[in-house]
């Protein structure tokens, strides 16, 4: 009976060792690894049958391996046999086709009560197919990370939180952080104000709404880098998961360039404009002097009459009102053509625009709009004509004024870096449509029902002469926001 059991016992074993997908054996720990037990899947495994491995009889398992792997196999199970821990280690062998295969061994000494190895037991299986797949997800990944390092544009991944998870060679070249410096920062830190405050904001409710206003959709901006300067960009934003979780691509293309060509091309037009500009002229002036001549003509037979003093004055009333409208059309579009020499003085920039401020109080007080400010009570010294930038200020605060309904909040805010001295004008009125934004500095263009169209074109010519840059960016319902900036 138990010797019944014994046979089944062995017969189970060796059916259970026939069908693993791989060798079963028994070594001693010499040079050859020579075999003392063998399961039949060896010749699956080897191209050799158990007879021609067992005792050496016809190759020794240690001539199987790869010439260049023997030292990579026997070093690792020398040190395991001596900790007595069970070894695993990844190799090559040839097989008696000639054909290489990979393969995966795990195995531990069998030593005897008085602590001497007397052989290896282990199991050794093919990893051929397992090893090509990630040799290929390997180059793959390489060939990805060349395609993302030799990439002009920046490149950033963030987490859902807005985290910066990873960056590539561009980011580093185009904002002056390193990536140890980035990774782990918030992506605000690439941004200037208002956008740095407003992020986490968009980001919270793109999560908790899922409506998506830049996500997919390219869009310019402004980027600051790692010294506090600025630059305008193309961002381009698109989601994915990563092992269940949401995340963030960001593609950064700098259109510094770009824009200083765009600027060019507008220099270079500026003759052509200017004389498109005498021809609106003469038609903007033509129907305001009809007027004038009609009612002076009126007017020269109402002072015949003594009696008709309240009639005159009337007409003299409008004529007034048509004089100015003609004397703004011809200062503003002398003021395009020929832009007065800029005479600028070293002074206190804050001061300027708290004075500004304080003319237009009571226009803001009637309007019911509230003022908020930030950083004003600081001193920022900067070269500029007085009479220019008060211009510029004015012209944009003015504008705010009139977009915004009762009641409506400006915000102004002054800041500087190392180089630059930075001014934010922000309104709540009805904003731009995002079509017309690219469009507000051009001359001509306006959104109102009235006006010439060349006060944010002045105000931009201003800025140039001042070596600075000027930016806008509107949304339809939240309002319209300006950035300066000026060289200190």
């Amino acid at each position: 009976m138990a010797s019944e059991l014994k046979q089944h016992s062995q017969f189970s074993l060796s059916m259970l060792m026939s069908n693993l997908p791989g060798m079963v054996y028994r070594c001693l720990n010499d040079r050859d690894w020579t075999i003392e037990y063998v399961s039949e899947g060896c010749l699956e495994l080897t191209g050799y049958k158990p007879s021609d491995l067992i005792g050496n009889k016809r190759v020794a398992y240690n001539d199987l391996i790869h010439p260049d792997d023997q030292p990579l196999v026997r070093e690792p199970v020398q040190k395991a046999l001596e900790a007595r821990e069970p070894f695993r280690v990844v190799y090559r062998i040839q097989t008696a086709a000639g054909e290489e295969k990979w393969v995966w061994e795990q195995g531990q000494g069998v030593f005897s009560k008085n602590g001497e190895l007397i052989a290896l037991e282990g199991f050794i299986t093919n990893i051929t197919e397992r090893s090509k797949a990630e040799e290929a997800l390997r180059e793959s990944e390489a060939r990805i990370r060349a395609i993302l390092e030799t990439a002009v544009d920046g490149i950033v991944t963030l987490n859902e939180r807005g985290i910066i998870e990873s960056v590539n060679a561009a980011v580093e070249k185009l904002f002056g952080y390193t990536e140890n410096e980035v990774i782990g920062e918030n992506i605000s830190i690439l941004m200037p104000s208002p956008y740095r405050e407003e992020h986490d904001t968009y980001l919270a409710n793109y999560l908790k709404t899922g409506e998506k206003k830049i996500i997919g959709i390219g869009r310019e901006v402004v980027a600051q880098r790692k010294d506090g300067t600025t630059f305008p960009i193309r961002l381009s934003v698109s989601e994915f998961f990563l092992s269940g979780k949401k995340m963030f691509t960001g593609i950064v293309h700098d259109i510094s360039e770009e824009k200083a060509l765009q600027q060019q091309i507008l220099h270079s037009e500026r003759l052509a404009i200017i004389g498109k500009m005498a021809a609106k002229v003469a038609h903007e002036v033509r129907n305001p002097l009809s007027s004038i001549s009609l009612n002076a003509e009126m007017l020269d037979e109402e002072i015949q009459d003594q009696n008709s003093n309240k009639e005159a004055k009337s007409l003299l009333k409008a004529m007034i009102r048509e004089i100015d409208r003609v004397t703004l059309l011809t200062d503003e579009y002398l003021q395009f053509s020929r832009l007065p020499e800029s005479l600028p003085i070293k002074a206190n920039l804050n001061l300027l625009i708290k004075e500004m401020l304080e003319l237009l109080a009571e226009e803001l007080k009637q309007k019911n709009i509230k003022l908020t400010s930030k950083g004003l009570s600081k001193e920022f010294q900067v070269r500029f004509d007085r009479a220019q930038l008060r211009r510029v200020f004015l012209n944009i605060i003015r504008n705010a004024i009139e977009s915004m309904p009762d009641p409506g909040t400006l915000n102004i805010w002054t800041e500087q870096n190392r180089e630059t001295a930075i001014i934010g004008i922000q309104d709540s009125g009805h904003g731009i449509p995002e079509d017309k934004v690219h469009e507000i500095f051009n001359p001509f263009f306006t959104t109102k029902d009235f006006g010439t169209g060349l006060g944010l074109a002045i105000s931009q010519q201003i800025i140039h002469e001042h070596k600075g840059k000027i930016y806008c960016e509107s949304k339809i319902g939240l309002g319209t926001t300006f950035r300066i900036e000026l060289p200190l």
